[in-house]
């Protein structure tokens, strides 16, 4: 074999005996679990971490992620535009590819602030008929 492949096949060995030793030291843990024979358990209960009672208040909170991630992106776009306008240096090409980047970059916004936009009157028409 050749200096590669017994590289590759010592990580593979390496990597699957660490996921068995941990595989097999978690096994033990999942038999004890305290409970002494005659004693009823009490039901468990799970709590909702999301917060969110209606589809509407899940969709209003998932789009108000996708804003605070989106923005960022959004911004560096629009910036990274700029600066290929700056470097482009009356280069048709390159004008309009920064062209293009300014273009996608405002789309992308407008789609976003679009998108709460909709979900904002839908959840108003919605509510209107209850």
């Amino acid at each position: 074999m050749t200096f590669r492949t017994t590289k590759i096949w010592s990580l593979l060995t390496s990597f699957s005996l660490i996921l068995c030793s941990y595989v097999l030291s978690v096994l033990p843990v999942f038999a004890q679990t305290g409970v002494t024979p005659g004693v009823q358990l009490q039901p468990s209960r799970i709590n909702n971490p999301i917060r969110v009672t209606s589809i509407a208040g899940l969709l209003e909170a998932i789009l108000n992620i996708v804003i605070v991630l989106a923005t960022p992106f959004i911004v560096f776009f629009i910036i990274y535009a700029g600066f290929l306008y700056v470097t482009a240096r009356g280069n048709a090409e390159q004008v309009k590819q920064a062209s293009n980047a300014l273009l996608y970059a405002v789309i992308g916004g407008v789609i976003i602030i679009g998108s709460v936009a909709i979900a904002t009157i839908v959840k108003n028409l919605v509510g209107s008929f209850q």
